[in-house]
């Protein structure tokens, strides 16, 4: 499904508009483009998904994995084939963005404990400042009860670690065995951009696209 403005719906573009009045105050849009520029990201975003979920399945291959880790990454497949009743482009598109921030999240949680835990980061880009802007386009209280359930299966992951006492030797063995640096194959998500979001408290602004 293509997302840019030359190919959408009135409809479509009628509900990103009306998102962009609604966004958190840290994400601000370039004047002119604003919403063409949201479009292009949210179909970045969702394009990710499939790949990152690739990714983690050659990894689970490579070392061995199974377990919890491999049923999570099941999980984050089945949220990509949800069934949801679309009549519209528009409701085309927020479906298409809630079932890519669940996977989203549910791999960014992965990852992260896989790197604290065992030096071990399988995707090498950090979706946390993109993950965060679908979170606002989504809009409260219903992203927070996304999150909410993501925390749950996180839980439930590093619970089951603990009791994995053969995974250390393995991660260790997999990470020894790299060849190639994985960080070449993935650009940050949000490296380039016109889209961008400027922290509360930094002095900074990065660039979104």
């Amino acid at each position: 499904m293509t997302l840019t403005m030359a190919h959408s719906s009135e409809p479509l573009a009628a509900y990103l508009n009306e998102r962009i009045g609604h966004l958190h105050q840290a994400i601000r849009l370039r004047e002119g483009d604003g919403t063409t520029a949201l479009a292009t990201f949210i179909e970045r975003y969702v394009a990710l998904v499939p790949e990152f979920i690739e990714v983690f399945e050659d990894f689970l291959a490579s070392a061995g994995i199974s377990g919890e880790i491999k049923r999570q990454i099941a999980t984050a497949q089945e949220f990509l084939h949800v069934p949801v009743d679309i009549r519209t482009s528009a409701e085309d598109l927020e479906a298409k963005m809630y079932q890519a921030y669940l996977a989203h999240r549910l791999l960014e949680e992965l990852n992260d404990v896989l790197n604290a835990h065992y030096n071990c980061r399988v995707i090498p880009v950090d979706m946390t400042r993109s993950n965060l802007i679908v979170h606002h386009i989504i809009g409260e209280p219903f992203a927070n009860q996304i999150d909410g359930a993501i925390q749950l299966l996180n839980d439930k992951l590093i619970a089951s670690l603990r009791k994995d006492h053969a995974l250390a030797e393995k991660l260790h063995t997999y990470t020894n065995t790299l060849s190639q640096d994985p960080s070449l194959r993935y650009p940050c998500l949000t490296e380039s951009s016109n889209i961008r979001l400027l922290f509360k408290g930094q002095n900074s602004r990065v660039r979104l696209q």
